[in-house]
């Protein structure tokens, strides 16, 4: 029996176990009952199987900027650890002898600040490894875009608000004029996408964010902070005022695609794949259980591997990549301890409707502010409201104003 909601005064049957939905009444359950095996097989392969297809590299545990709301611990960044072209060269070996064409992301902290090496690796690797970097990009200059460019990097650029009194207040000093800088350098480069973290101090430009955007990339994504580390706490926005300032992003995004200025934001076209298409699905936060450990994981810079990023510097650490094998780093208690972690052991979220849509993240953050993984998000109801409205999007017609058929894949890859 599926279940039934009410969306825009429509009744929409819906199962949760699956994302498979439909508007109408006996022909739909009659049809549901048909294929629905097929479709719990499909819905369990995204969700169990692991399926390793990259590894998030920090190649320098030091930062040039100093984000309040950061979410690598303060005694990682101390170190100052930076790799070594060689050891950048076994990470990429690595990845190809265990994961085949895979991706390999340089994140941080501030990779640039080992640019040298990343971009000998990038040179020497890009016939077998897929690339990306996730920047600040106050060490960007215009060689090195035209580097990234003909190489065919993918990127992607910090950016928390259109208006620079507050992204420099959340991002530092300068970083405003350099990003608008980059972006007429990127020149609408189909490889650049533009990150930006929604706080309680910007959570109201996020409209205005996709207008500035707009005509300078086709790609944004806006994530709701992560309060992995204390500091961060003070900056989460309101759960439902966020949501309500994200969804007039979105219908803003949408707004400008019907007029011929494509741009998407992903965090929502992700969101919408869940519907449409469920095992397409390519950004892994909102699945249960999460990316983290089944389908990629990060590397820091002494080689200590953990499931995701967001629980660095925690005693989550699977291994080393320099010293222990690749098949007992991700076999490991701490990676397990991830992978095992889903939807239906949360009490809060085990009945709710949304809770393949939504995957209940972020783990590595409940954990820090409520001692469990097991708990409820603190975005719950923000990412109630935009499940809701990925319906809304679908029963007006406009799912291909969001999501782009021929090229979903190679935009989202690096995420």
């Amino acid at each position: 029996m599926l279940d039934s909601l009410e969306i825009n005064g429509k009744s929409i049957k819906f199962d949760p176990e699956t994302n498979f939905w439909g508007v109408g009444g006996e022909e739909i359950e009659e049809l549901y009952s048909k294929i629905r095996k097929d479709l719990i097989k499909e819905m369990n392969e995204l969700r169990f199987e692991r399926n390793l297809v990259l590894l998030y590299v920090n190649p320098t545990d030091a930062c040039n900027a100093g984000c309040p709301y950061c979410y690598i611990p303060p005694s990682v960044k101390s170190r100052r650890k930076k790799m070594s072209y060689d050891e950048l060269a076994y990470i990429a070996e690595k990845a190809i002898e265990f994961l085949g064409n895979s991706v390999v992301v340089f994140h941080g902290t501030e990779p640039l600040l080992n640019k040298d090496n990343i971009f000998r690796i990038i040179e020497d690797y890009s016939d077998k490894l897929n690339f990306g970097i996730q920047t600040n990009g106050l060490l960007l200059e215009e060689e090195d875009v035209e580097f990234i460019k003909k190489l065919e990097v993918n990127v992607g650029l910090s950016l928390d608000s259109p208006h620079k009194e507050t992204n420099d207040f959340l991002r530092g000093k300068g970083s405003f004029d350099k990003i608008s800088e980059l972006l007429e350098l990127f020149d609408n480069y189909s490889g650049l996408n533009v990150v930006t973290t929604i706080t309680k101090y910007n959570q109201n430009h996020l409209k205005d964010m996709v207008d500035f955007l707009s005509g300078k990339v086709s790609l944004c994504l806006m994530n709701p902070v992560r309060a992995t580390q204390k500091e961060a706490i003070d900056f989460r926005p309101d759960p439902k005022e966020a949501a309500v300032n994200f969804i007039e992003a979105v219908e803003r995004a949408i707004e400008l695609t019907k007029s011929g200025k494509r741009i998407v934001v992903a965090d929502f076209a992700n969101v919408l794949l869940g519907l449409v298409a469920p095992s397409a699905k390519v950004l892994m936060c909102d699945i249960s259980p999460c990316g983290g450990g089944r389908r990629f994981f990060s590397i820091t810079a002494d080689g200590s591997c953990y499931p995701c990023g967001e629980f660095i510097g925690t005693e989550f650490c699977g291994g080393n990549i320099f010293r222990d094998d690749f098949e007992k780093i991700i076999n490991s208690k701490a990676f397990a301890a991830v992978t095992k972690r889903k939807v239906e052991d949360i009490p809060e979220c085990r009945d709710c409707v949304f809770r393949n849509l939504c995957g209940a993240p972020c783990p590595a953050e409940i954990l820090s502010t409520d001692g469990t993984m097991y708990a409820k998000s603190y975005y719950c109801e923000f990412y109630k409201e935009i499940a809701k409205h990925t319906f809304r999007v679908i029963l007006r017609d406009d799912v291909w104003f969001v999501l782009k058929k021929d090229s979903l894949t190679e935009k989202y890859r690096v995420r």
